[in-house]
């Protein structure tokens, strides 16, 4: 049996250091705390906020993350594609996920806010009704991606194939928009 942790704040706590309990946790805040290169996997977290947290190469295996805020956390190189995929629910702000793996994710209505996303693989997942607001998409891959509804309109640097994504009533800016015509080598100016 798994231990419940409830209602809880955990503050600059080092868990490289001091070692991580697996279990599920449940309406908990996490500020200052490092998590990197950790592995976390099967841990369940329930309405939790981690706030100036570093997951840097943290291992999700199993992870099962539901309606949990990221604000101003350092998550490079994670891969969430190995996650409980079952009411995953994330929301980012201010966070950098530079090289995060999310292959094949539901992040349907997910909101990145202020993010950096550099180079993470979103191939053949659902991001239907996304907003990236301020985010930084340089080199992100969207390939086979569901992109229906997402607002890209205060998003930069992103590169999306027409052809091979499913972008019916996306919205990018008129400012932004040599992101969607870099493969056919058009100028604009």
């Amino acid at each position: 049996m798994s231990k419940l942790f409830l209602d809880q704040n955990y503050q600059g706590i080092d868990y490289t250091s001091q070692g991580f309990s697996i279990g599920e946790y449940d309406n908990c805040t996490f500020t200052n705390c490092l998590f990197p290169e950790l592995h976390i996997s099967n841990t369940t977290f329930l309405e939790c906020t981690f706030i100036d947290c570093n997951f840097t190469n943290t291992k999700f295996g199993g992870t099962t993350l539901n309606d949990v805020f990221f604000k101003g956390c350092k998550m490079i190189g994670i891969d969430l594609s190995v996650c409980n995929d079952f009411m995953l629910s994330i929301k980012a702000e201010d966070s950098v996920l530079d090289l995060a793996n999310c292959y094949q994710l539901n992040l349907s209505k997910t909101s990145f806010k202020e993010c950096s996303l550099k180079e993470v693989d979103f191939t053949e997942s659902n991001l239907s009704e996304v907003i990236f607001a301020n985010c930084n998409l340089k080199d992100a891959i969207f390939d086979h991606t569901n992109l229906q509804k997402t607002d890209f309109k205060s998003a930069l640097n992103y590169t999306i194939d027409l052809d091979q994504n499913t972008v019916k009533g996306a919205q990018f800016s008129k400012e932004n928009i040599q992101g969607l015509l870099t493969k056919y080598g058009i100028k604009i100016s």
